[in-house]
This record gives C-alpha cells, structure tokens and sequence, in this order.
C-alpha cells in the first residue's frame, strides 16, 4: 500500500524564495506539509511576498509573539527565529489562524520532541502530514541539518513500513543534492532511522499537520 498526499500537488522549493534561500527549508517544508495536508496556502502569499513561503518567513521573523518565545528559547540571538522548532509551529499556528485557515483557537501544527513512526503515519493515513528535522549528504561534505516534509509512505503486505516520502525544498538526498527536484522522493525506513532526529533513535522529532477542516 502507498499513501502520498502531496501527489499531484505542486513542489516548492526553497532555491527561488526571496527570502534567505539557503535557509528556509524549514518554512518550505512547512508549506509543503501544509499543502499534503489540504490548506490553501497559495492563499498566503501577500503583495510584498508571491510565494507563500517567503510570506511565512517574514511574518515569523516579524511578529512580536514569536520574536518573544525566540528570545526566551536564544537571548543571544545565535539561530535566526525560524530556525527554532516551537518558533516555527507558534509562528505558524498564528499565521494560519490571522489569514484565516483555521479558526482563532486552532493550531494546525503540532510540535512535539518525541513522536513514534506510527504516530507519524497514522497523520498521514488521516490526511495529514509532518515536518521533519535531519542531517544529509550534500556536495561532498559529510552532512548538513536540512528540514523536510514527510508527505506519505509505502507499506509491504504485512503492512510493515517500508519507506517514507518526503517532499525535499533541496532536491534529492540520495544524489548529495546535484538533482534538485525533491518532489515525492523515496526514503528506505533505514534511511528514516539514521538521518531523521533524533538519529538512530526509535522516535523522532516532529511537527504533525493536521488534516485541513473546511470551514
């Protein structure tokens, strides 16, 4: 069985964004999973901003509410705020509900340390998708932290995972990046183990999107 909710639906990727280009694959990643999920977020785009990421970006570097989590979470200012996780899920909890895409207490996001591959699935079989945090080849160097949307998966007839998709703003990990299309890329349940935070480990970091709800 495969379920894929971001097939036929457009592929963003993070080279054209006006905005920080080397470093919006968070907020790419998060309109990826937005769109898997069913929101309407070429609704998001502003005069200033024609893509909805760039739009994402602004408002999370600009808004009062998540410049205050940023200076609780880095007084020193070290990452910038939309490289932070629980500033990217407020920032962009508050930018859906002020476009209004969900309603005034709605979160579409939720972010959580630890969330088991089940759980991760189990958003994805009712419509909804995750943003994920790893480390990749790329270009000869041994990794780098990238951030993707995990969009579907492949299961085998005993219904054991065997793959993860993921929609990749970079392009294609398993070319170190020299293909950049990254639309519905296949990632073996090995791969999703080692490369996926929390490396190695069981249970991974994760923002769950949840299935979009008309209105």
């Amino acid at each position: 069985m495969e379920i894929n909710n971001s097939a036929g639906k457009p592929y963003y990727t993070q080279r054209n964004n006006q905005l920080k280009p080397g470093g919006a694959c968070n907020v790419t990643a998060m309109i990826a999973a937005l769109l898997a999920a069913g929101y309407a977020v070429d609704s998001l785009a502003t005069e200033r901003f024609s893509q909805p990421e760039d739009a994402l970006m602004d408002f999370i570097v600009h808004d009062e509410r998540t410049l205050a989590l940023w200076k609780v979470l880095d007084p020193s200012g070290h990452n910038a705020p939309n490289e932070w996780h629980p500033v990217l899920a407020l920032g962009t909890n508050l930018f859906l509900r002020e476009r209004s895409l969900v309603g005034k207490c709605v979160d579409a996001v939720e972010w959580g340390e630890w969330r088991s591959k089940s759980q991760i699935a189990d958003t994805i079989k009712d419509g909804g998708a995750a943003v994920l945090s790893g480390l990749f080849p790329a270009g000869g160097r041994k990794t780098i932290g990238h951030v993707v949307a995990c969009v579907g998966f492949k299961e085998d007839d005993e219904g054991n995972i065997t793959h993860f998709i993921i929609d990749d703003s970079w392009g294609d990990y398993h070319t170190e990046y020299a293909d950049h299309n990254g639309n519905n890329v296949e990632m073996s349940l090995e791969d999703f183990n080692s490369k996926i935070r929390h490396c190695g480990a069981d249970n991974k970091m994760a923002h769950l999107i949840k299935k979009a709800v008309a209105k």
